[in-house]
């Protein structure tokens, strides 16, 4: 017992300390996993492996590149206002009557008092931090590194085929356990690879979905806001918390009238509800479906180990170890325990 528990302490320390390092890994295992299916079929076509890897990493990060592109001006604009925002709400919600009110009144008074002897003309300093895009410059290093291991190790990992899967099946010390190797990796890939495709499409058409409706109620900059909710929807719960809160501090600032403001925010729960309990379980199916307990905290663990990568890829991490121990007859414990099983089999 004594060793399990330092191995699993070690094992923590090492995915907490070396979240640089995987989390880019992370990220290519997941692209590879979700579009293999693709590469094997382009090879019936005697398209060669390597041509579909290449074609299929190029245009994911090509479409990547534009988004970015597309959307960082009106994300740093927002970024530079959202204080002066969240001032201006203080100012409305803070001369109403109440407790509150009386608060504001003394401390402009006592700040009143410290002033009265104050000289008329004050030299004041003012220091402004870095913009959005001194950050990204700065951690431009870092950055590259970590898009150079994406791109990289997803085109070896998909140019490679069925070679690290014959490589694995040398563990077997039989012939029927190399064949059920083969056959629990194969499924594993195969659900992985649909679970994987099925949520970023779900999410692609959520994110559209937000974008309209953020443009038919008159929000500014539609756009970030459907990528916005597209991008937090892989970590459930929290996500749509997040885009929520977000969408409502921007209403708040953008229209004058309360009601008009929270008809933004409410629009996007009734959509993230709509998609959470209706579209994901309809086509994912009750198999793939992850305890809401197990969901939740594996977002908070992950997002504690790796920040915002980490909750992103908390949900997709979670299902493959479910999917592995599915198919896996010594951990099918395991696969009952993260099972959501009040939806039944």
């Amino acid at each position: 017992m004594a060793a399990v528990v330092l191995s699993v302490l070690a094992v923590i320390y090492t995915l907490y300390f070396a979240a640089g390092l995987l989390i880019p890994i992370a990220i290519a295992i997941f692209i590879s996993i979700t579009f293999s299916p693709v590469v094997r079929y382009l090879a019936r076509w005697r398209i060669p492996q390597s041509l579909s890897a290449a074609l299929i990493v190029g245009t994911i990060m090509s479409v990547t590149a534009l988004a970015v592109l597309a959307l960082a001006g009106p994300a740093e604009k927002w970024l530079n206002d959202a204080p002066k925002a969240i001032r201006g709400l203080q100012d409305d919600i803070l001369p109403a009557k109440g407790p509150m009110a009386d608060f504001q009144e003394l401390a402009d008074e006592v700040n009143e008092l410290g002033t009265v002897n104050a000289p008329e003309t004050t030299p004041s300093v003012t220091i402004q931090g870095p913009g959005m895009l001194e950050n990204v410059v700065g951690g431009l290093p870092n950055m590259l590194t970590a898009i150079g291991i994406v791109i990289f190790l997803s085109f070896f990992l998909m140019a490679s085929g069925d070679s690290i899967l014959r490589k694995l099946t040398r563990c077997g010390r039989s012939w029927s356990e190399r064949r059920r190797i083969v056959s629990i990796a194969r499924r594993v890939q195969s659900d992985m690879s649909r679970y994987l495709a099925v949520v970023t499409l779900i999410n692609f058409f959520l994110g559209g979905a937000v974008a309209l409706c953020m443009y038919v109620l008159e929000m500014p900059n539609p756009l970030l806001w459907g990528a916005m909710a597209a991008v937090l929807n892989f970590a459930p719960y929290i996500g749509a918390v997040v885009s929520a809160a977000i969408l409502t501090l921007v209403a708040l600032s953008t229209f004058p009238d309360p009601a008009e403001a929270l008809t933004v925010p409410g629009s996007f729960l009734v959509l993230t509800i709509l998609e959470g309990q209706v579209v994901t379980p309809a086509v994912l199916g009750r198999r793939m479906a992850l305890s809401p307990a197990i969901v939740f905290v594996s977002v908070v663990i992950w997002g504690w180990l790796w920040g915002i990568a980490g909750a992103l890829m908390a949900v997709p991490i979670a299902t493959s170890l479910k999917v592995i121990c599915d198919h896996s007859p010594t951990l099918e414990f395991l696969g009952s325990f993260l099972r959501d099983d009040s939806k039944g089999e």
